[in-house]
């Protein structure tokens, strides 16, 4: 039997990885899968780049936030002005450069094989299953859906497979895919779906970081075993972890200073466990538009009073 912690959406958030990766190491797990975007968000994204190094046995891809850092190489830091971006920006500073090299040399994509079964891993779902996903139940579909109740993975995860269940489109993709298992990321939404009567396996772990599944109070990943014979199953974990604690030591860190309404919107996040930033960005986008600002990225004036003005509303 061969077992797998699969991790993914760290965020900067290194305590949060630490707990992790310490839980996974109690259950005498070696290997780890971990399927991208380590940095924007939690202040703490160079340790969090140190700390993946340092695992020996990993299958290891990026996502797509490393985007943001890779399209900030070369450019004229005297022009980083914009109130929108300053959460990039600060991350861009604060990863050394050879950490930032590793990060942007890693695979947008990964295979291996184990017990004669093949693993994908990819940071999202969208060419595997297009968009059943993330329209039906990513993370601001979940926040509208459960915005007044409480959750728990075995609820989650009942109401994940009564959508997918029903859904033609999903289950012509999934019935196409070859037999394996196919590891992604990006909704920070935790699922897993085994195809009747097939070896095919979807994993997703959710967000290790900035879990917005509507589960208060743990972080999550994913055990994914293997057994000699081939068959394949995952196990979902949640992890306690003190989510306030987190927000007071992110409240001493520079990137407070720094990108300071893009953390008090992830502070939302991380309390509540839900979508925060897509409905943020929209408001903004909606203000910027009837003050007649054109500017994009939205400039700090536009950028902070759109917030008072949003804060205002809650």
């Amino acid at each position: 039997m061969t077992q797998f912690a699969v991790i993914s959406d760290i965020h900067g958030n290194a305590p949060a990885l630490r707990k992790v990766l310490e839980d996974a190491k109690h259950r005498g797990i070696e290997g780890f899968i971990i399927a991208g975007d380590y940095a924007i968000s939690g202040a703490w994204p160079d340790e969090c780049i140190e700390i993946l190094q340092s695992i020996p046995k990993k299958l290891i891809i990026r996502g797509n936030e490393e985007r943001y850092l890779e399209n900030l190489i070369g450019k004229d830091q005297s022009n980083w002005t914009d109130g929108q971006m300053q959460i990039s920006y600060w991350s861009y500073r604060n990863i050394t450069p050879e950490h930032l090299t590793y990060l942007l040399g890693l695979p947008q994509t990964a295979e291996c094989e184990t017990n004669g079964v093949k693993i994908h891993v990819t940071h999202d779902s969208m060419g595997l299953i297009g968009d059943s996903e993330l329209e039906q139940f990513g993370s601001p579909n979940i926040a509208e859906r459960y915005a007044n109740k409480e959750v728990t993975p075995e609820s989650l995860r009942r109401d994940i497979h009564e959508i997918l269940n029903h859904d033609p489109a999903f289950l012509e993709k999934v019935n196409a895919l070859e037999d394996g298992v196919y590891v992604f990321g990006h909704s920070h939404i935790q699922w897993s779906y085994k195809v009747s009567g097939r070896n095919v396996l979807l994993v997703n772990p959710g967000s290790c970081g900035l879990p917005l599944d509507a589960i208060r109070d743990s972080i999550p990943y994913s055990i994914l075993t293997i057994t000699e014979s081939g068959e394949t199953s995952v196990e979902e974990m949640r992890i306690p972890f003190d989510k306030k604690g987190y927000v007071e030591e992110l409240k001493k860190t520079t990137q407070y200073a720094e990108a300071n309404i893009w953390t008090k919107v992830i502070f939302r996040e991380l309390l509540t466990a839900r979508e925060h930033m897509m409905f943020f960005l929209k408001f903004v986008n909606d203000y910027a538009e009837k003050i007649g600002d054109p500017v994009r990225p939205f400039s700090v004036e536009t950028w902070e009073a759109a917030y008072e003005a949003w804060d205002g509303d809650k």
